[in-house]
């Protein structure tokens, strides 16, 4: 066969090559776009010379909210500014200059889309730039990556993060202020006492008892301050017994009237049919507090409405975030005030905290709420908006079916002794210890004494007659009040005990049931009310003065 006659072989071999290989070129190609197309992320491509977008797969129509026919016949520009939020464009608009200027070939960020005003959905777009032609930009391509889960996990990883941080430095915090009003209240139990001391021998006719009464008389101011400290701290002893809250709501509607004053609507709705477990002293504190609280939001509006609603609560498990599934009671206060700005709601509760102007509150309002409530085994929530008003809620736990109020009198009646007894008094601080041993020598009373809880089981142990009364400090080093009182009664079971203290490391350990014959005094007190409350103690009768903790 001659080369004339190969030639149109050799051709169509060729051809067909040609053909196989345009054929499988297509195939991919067919193969590509297919990927595109279904491609999970965002794709589209904008043909910058032309202004329109050269072709965009149906997920990223979907994210910019345009049907896949549409996008492709609108204008790239006004879809991107109708899609990405205000404030994230600036960034991606600088970027996309950058890679038009061929300062940059890549830019990745992270912003939301809101098409049609939706709601905002994160994606991280990375935009890549080809084809550089005379230096020009002809392409860019586009490839969008809903991250919106994965932000929102890292948002809650970082809230979660910030609410730890915030519980160990108001944990630090708590103790901190805890351990400076245990001893501040030392401090005043001597001054109040020696002062009350110092009057009687002086008479109500000396020049110097009106200097006296001031003394006392701030002295007293201090110990409120101190125990707004210890409601905050949560190391308070409280005395947690069944009452019914709507009652108490009820009992202090003409306090709350007053304290609201006349411009000033208040509403109380109570439809709680069950009663909590908290002290009821301390619950009446929360409830004024948070009053006073709504009737400043509502001073600068010139009055409005002051609500007060209960109801009970059942909280599920995972429901409500630091809250225990379980029966509460809920207290929820309103107010139309001024609400309170985005940036000052998570600093609220802080100790000292305070937007009033100087001289107007001391920012241990809402701190001492907030310690009250969680020492009860509750919570307590805010929402507020800024010119409509804001609303508290807090939750305190329901009291068992069964459960029978505290009784404030003791077992039955002992015959008077004359002052007799004897009186165990511990407590490491030697200026309270000889003030109190003092008082009660004066009074009639064997005393023994002992500066801590190892050397009050000392004397016990060599003493051989009976111990009438455990008077102790409950925060002590090493062996501490509980644990001197648990040990002496297993010696004699019938022993009385009366704690002497407005602090505790382990305060969840007093406010809860210590047994009978087990009272409470708070400090600071004076002489005359550690004397009534001894007395009544040891003759069987009921105190003000003594709180018999609830069996």
């Amino acid at each position: 066969m001659s080369d004339r006659d190969a030639d149109p072989d050799q051709e169509l071999a060729a051809l067909r090559a040609e053909r196989d290989r345009l054929a499988a070129e297509l195939e991919q190609a067919r193969h590509f776009r297919k990927a595109v197309e279904e491609a999970p992320i965002g794709i589209g491509c904008i043909a910058a010379g032309k202004g329109r977008y050269a072709f965009a797969n149906r997920a990223f129509a979907d994210l910019m909210g345009q049907s896949h026919e549409s996008i492709l016949q609108r204008d790239p520009y006004q879809v991107w500014v109708g899609a990405v939020h205000p404030d994230d464009f600036p960034a991606e608009q600088a970027g996309v200059g950058k890679i038009a200027t061929g300062e940059i070939p890549r830019h990745q960020s992270q912003s939301r889309l809101v098409p049609g005003g939706r709601e905002a959905r994160w994606v991280r777009a990375d935009l890549v730039g080809s084809s550089y032609v005379d230096g020009r930009l002809e392409h860019v391509t586009a490839y969008l990556t809903d991250i919106h889960e994965e932000q929102l996990a890292k948002q809650a990883r970082a809230d979660l993060e910030a609410q730890v941080q915030r519980a160990q430095k108001m944990e630090a915090m708590g103790r901190l202020v805890g351990g400076i009003a245990h001893d501040f209240n030392n401090r005043l139990v001597i001054i109040m006492g020696y002062c009350e001391l110092l009057k009687a021998g002086l008479g109500a006719q000396h020049p110097l008892a009106g200097h006296i009464d001031t003394v006392l008389a701030s002295s007293q101011g201090a110990a409120g301050l101190t125990r707004q400290l210890l409601a905050y701290s949560r190391r308070q002893v409280l005395n947690a017994e069944p009452f019914d809250l709507n009652e108490m709501v009820e009992r202090m509607r003409g306090l709350l009237k007053s304290v609201a004053g006349d411009r000033i609507e208040l509403r109380i709705a109570l439809a709680a049919q069950s009663r909590v477990l908290a002290d009821p002293g301390q619950v009446e504190q929360v409830i004024m507090n948070l009053a006073l609280n709504a009737r400043d939001a509502m001073a600068a509006t010139g009055g409005g409405t002051l609500g007060f609603e209960t109801r009970d609560v059942v909280v599920a498990a995972g429901e409500e975030r630091g809250v225990i599934p379980g029966d509460y009671v809920s207290l929820a206060v309103s107010d139309t005030g001024t609400g309170i700005p985005d940036d000052v709601l998570p600093r609220i509760f802080e100790p000292f905290f305070t937007t009033k102007e100087a001289g107007r509150g001391t920012g241990l309002g809402l701190a001492m709420v907030e310690g009250i409530v969680r020492q009860s085994g509750g919570r307590t929530s805010v929402d507020s908006r800024v010119g409509v008003g804001t609303r508290f809620r807090v939750l305190l736990p329901r009291a068992p079916d069964t459960a029978v109020p505290a009784r404030h009198v003791v077992e039955k009646p002992l015959p008077a002794r004359n002052g007799f007894e004897t009186v165990l008094v511990c407590d490491d601080d030697d200026t309270v210890r000889e003030l109190l041993t003092g008082i009660l020598t004066l009074r009639g009373y064997s005393i023994l004494k002992a500066t801590n809880g190892r050397q009050a089981l000392d004397v016990a142990r060599e003493y051989r007659g009976k111990i009438h009364l455990l008077l102790t400090d409950l925060a002590m080093p090493g062996v501490g009040g509980i644990e001197l009182a648990a040990e002496l009664r297993r010696r004699d079971p019938e022993l009385k005990v009366l704690y002497i203290s407005g602090y505790s490391e382990d305060a969840d350990r007093v406010s809860m049931s210590l047994g009978p014959r087990t009272y409470f005094v708070a400090k600071p007190f004076l002489p005359g009310d550690l004397t009534r409350a001894v007395s009544a103690i040891l003759e069987g009768r009921p105190s003000a003065e003594a709180r018999p903790q609830s069996s």
